[in-house]
């Protein structure tokens, strides 16, 4: 499978969008903990381990199962940290408010994916244009933020809605991956198998699933 590199410009955008993510993860981290802590240096242990995987060609060369054992493990480490000691301390220390303007970022990164489909690197179904909403999850984020604090109601709606629209981006990422099972489609989804694109896995979809993980716990612990 011949893979379409993106212009540089787009790749830069992307970067910029993966950067700030990490960097939003960073000050929560520092918010919750005022000092280093084995977090810290856990992640980044954990994003060169992600990157020299991705870089050895061995989820190149063999998509299936490999690229779905490498999912599986990065959003299942993200389940054990959010319902850890840690994402307890963070759901504690970080506002409704921040949590949600955190899921801002989708929209950037739903605009680069949409300018990468005209050039050819991601398939049509990845976008607004196919079966992807997100964008509007970091549309919602930046509208409702503000007012998350004074209604009850809304970090809710926000939260159970941005959640099932990443439920769907997994599915459509899916399906859209060059597997026995996929959908047939030109280009087949191959972001995961080269860097730095792949880092849009664990930094932006596992950041996705995250954040909304942990704002559930933090609404349920308000609640009650």
């Amino acid at each position: 499978m011949e893979f379409t590199a993106p212009d540089l410009f787009s790749t830069i955008n992307f970067l910029l969008v993966t950067f700030a993510v990490l960097l939003m993860y960073f000050y929560a981290l520092r918010k919750t903990f005022r000092k280093i802590t084995w977090v810290f240096p856990g992640t980044v242990v954990f994003l060169l381990i992600f990157m020299g995987v991705v870089y050895s060609g061995w989820v190149e060369e063999h998509p299936f199962p490999r690229l779905m054992i490498l999912f599986g493990v990065v959003n299942l480490s993200i389940i054990f940290l959010c319902f850890s000691p840690v994402g307890t301390k963070i759901s504690e220390n970080v506002t409704v408010a921040q949590l949600i303007l955190f899921q801002a970022f989708r929209l950037p990164l739903e605009l680069t994916l949409h300018s990468w489909v005209k050039q050819e690197t991601i398939p049509v179904t990845m976008t607004w244009s196919g079966s992807n909403l997100d964008i509007l999850t970091g549309i919602l984020a930046l509208l409702s933020f503000r007012v998350s604090e004074r209604n009850k109601y809304v970090p809710w709606v926000f939260n159970i809605f941005g959640t099932i629209l990443l439920l769907n981006v997994m599915r459509v990422a899916i399906l859209s991956s060059p597997l026995p099972f996929a959908w047939e489609v030109i280009p087949p989804l191959q972001l995961g198998l080269y860097l730095p694109y792949a880092l849009i896995v664990p930094v932006c979809v596992g950041g996705a699933l995250g954040g909304h993980l942990i704002l559930f716990r933090k609404l349920m612990r308000r609640s009650r």
